[in-house]
């Protein structure tokens, strides 16, 4: 089972990623969790998008999804017999419709290429050896993070957009990788109803949790060090950036190149770096 991060930015346009956008792949299947802006684009570098078996949305801001929009374009315009997979959360079908009419685009255009669905945040998604679950979590519109596990039992848990959440730290016990959104410099920056994290929250979830290993994304450049010096308290604890791959469940701790200047990362404390948001 490997992670790629392919983009740990928020809403904010920054140079150091794309928005948000998480590649899980085992050796068959594929699954992209969030489409953010600029995730297609380097997704390209990785693997080709057309080659996705799923993408999963855990909520309708468009740093979440708003990347759809560049992966259709890059999709046939006819003859597509198979179409990909798109998972949204609830009344997401509605927001896509009315994208395609924005960008004036026919009522259809996205359900040409992609078979749309609308998942139950109670149940579960089955994408060939993979199973992926959700998490509510605590954001201004209705968001959930997911669960994937594999058939070997390996387990990555993606918190998505939220704010201080204990059915986050119950979730993640027992994982491999907790992957958890920093987007914010104090709480003070959030509004009274939270809806994001800080890097030291994301990090107590994460101990609480016991995970061995954590990756902070969704945050802003200018907290890349602060998330650094944070993340050296907690041993497995590192900050994403676009192009970081983990190995799920290697036995070994090292860290060696891979394709395209990516990072392949052991079972290990990772060394790695590169903005209210949405």
């Amino acid at each position: 089972m490997r992670l790629t991060v392919v983009g740990s930015g928020t809403s904010e346009p920054q140079a150091e990623t794309p928005a948000s956008g998480i590649l899980v792949e085992t050796t068959t299947f594929a699954v992209l969790v969030d489409c953010g802006q600029g995730v297609v684009r380097e997704l390209l570098r990785i693997r080709d998008p057309r080659e996705l078996d799923a993408i999963v949305v855990g909520h309708m801001h468009a740093d979440h999804y708003i990347g759809l929009i560049s992966l259709r374009y890059l999709l046939p315009w006819t003859g597509v017999h198979e179409r990909l997979d798109v998972y949204l959360p609830p009344g997401g079908r509605a927001r896509i419709r009315k994208l395609a009419a924005a960008i004036s685009e026919r009522p259809d255009f996205f359900d040409d290429a992609f078979r749309i669905v609308e998942y139950d945040p109670a149940g579960r998604i089955d994408v060939g050896d993979m199973t992926i679950s959700f998490i509510p979590g605590l954001h201004y519109v209705p968001a959930w993070g997911c669960s994937i596990s594999d058939t070997d039992g390996r387990r990555i848990v993606i918190s998505g957009d939220t704010g201080p959440n204990e059915e986050l730290v119950a979730v993640a016990r027992g994982a491999d990788v907790l992957v958890a959104e920093a987007t914010l410099p104090s709480p003070g920056h959030d509004d009274p109803r939270r809806g994001h994290l800080t890097p030291e929250e994301a990090l107590d979830i994460a101990a609480r949790a016991g995970v061995p290993r954590t990756i902070l994304v969704h945050y802003p450049a200018d907290l890349r060090a602060r998330i650094d010096a944070a993340c050296a308290g907690l041993p497995g604890a590192s900050a994403g950036e676009a192009g970081l791959v983990i190995d799920v469940g290697r036995p070994d701790a090292e860290t060696t190149p891979a394709p395209d200047g990516a990072r392949i990362v052991g079972d290990a404390k990772v060394e790695v770096a590169p903005a209210r948001l949405s």
